[in-house]
């Protein structure tokens, strides 16, 4: 862990509460510091001890695990200081509460957000159903997006079905906005694959020809219609079987906590010259940002 010094802390600040947000003006001026740069600190000294471990393994046999994991930080717990989630491959992810003066205890067990034997990829502190209080989005390969809602105190209760986000998906990370102007936060999901059948070294395709244009048939026998595997793959012009990745998905929040994922085909989504996508995009995104890229007032996406 690496701190920038000098510093203002958060507990030191007059806090003004607004709905579902919070504020404090900085002293001026803001502290000048005698140098720039960073101190590492251990996690002997901080209790930041959490690792994340793939085994050699399960890098091999599933490439995408190599992409790595995200961490969030937010106020969890009301207590104006900085609180940290990092997602956990394979294991258990782990929540650390911010003691002050750079001492974090592991709350994970009580907290409920652990997510065991899920490989979680990324995550965001939003405060969803405007309690004042930051929830939980993770993300992970082969479970989609989960939703936790915060108590206020740093304990969370799953809301994923309720929230209508369960999935079966390999989804990466996530960004939240409010896209339509309703006063709700929307979630952006990029979705990646869980796994790749060309980390197996021994696939077979069996192909079909329609309308001039070669398709896959099946995959190791097995017919290319089955859930995971339509519209997975195509060939190229030389021949060769191409995996595209899962489409992202789009929610409209409807102010309730509840998610409505949105078509990529019925106009909400166009292309440069103004007309409807044929098809959802499957470009194996990574990474999505929120904002306003041309100053018209309304956030765009960047994936």
């Amino acid at each position: 862990m690496l701190i920038l010094t000098p510093l203002v802390l958060a507990a030191d600040l007059s806090w003004h509460q607004e709905n579902g947000w919070r504020w404090a003006e900085l002293p001026t001026p803001v502290p000048t510091p005698a140098k720039t740069g960073f101190t590492r600190l251990t996690s002997a000294a901080t209790g930041l001890t959490f690792t994340n471990f793939l085994s050699e393994e399960r890098g091999i046999a599933n490439r995408n695990l190599l992409n790595g994991s995200g961490v969030a930080a937010a106020d969890i717990d009301g207590d104006g200081l900085c609180d940290l989630f990092f997602c956990g491959l394979g294991g258990h992810n782990a929540l650390y509460r911010n003691l002050g003066q750079w001492r974090f205890q592991d709350i994970t067990a009580a907290s409920g957000v652990a997510c065991p034997g899920q490989d979680s990829t990324g995550t965001v502190f939003a405060d969803i159903n405007a309690d004042g209080s930051p929830d939980l989005f993770v993300s992970s390969l082969g479970n989609g997006v989960r939703l936790f809602l915060n108590d206020g105190k740093g304990h969370f209760t799953e809301t994923t079905d309720a929230a209508g986000l369960r999935s079966q998906t390999g989804s990466m990370s996530l960004a939240l906005a409010d896209l339509d102007g309703d006063g709700d936060l929307d979630l952006y999901v990029v979705n990646y694959l869980t796994t790749i059948f060309m980390d197996r070294p021994q696939t077979t395709f069996q192909r079909k020809l329609v309308n001039g244009r070669w398709l896959v048939a099946a995959v190791n026998g097995v017919p290319a219609t089955a859930p995971d595997l339509t519209n997975r793959f195509v060939f190229t012009l030389d021949g060769q079987p191409l995996e595209l990745g899962e489409p992202d998905v789009l929610y409209l929040n409807d102010g309730q906590g509840h998610f409505r994922p949105l078509s990529w085909t019925d106009g909400t989504f166009q292309d440069e010259d103004g007309r409807p996508l044929d098809d959802a995009p499957r470009d194996w995104g990574l990474s999505v940002q929120i904002r306003d890229l041309n100053e018209d007032g309304a956030p765009d996406l960047y994936v």
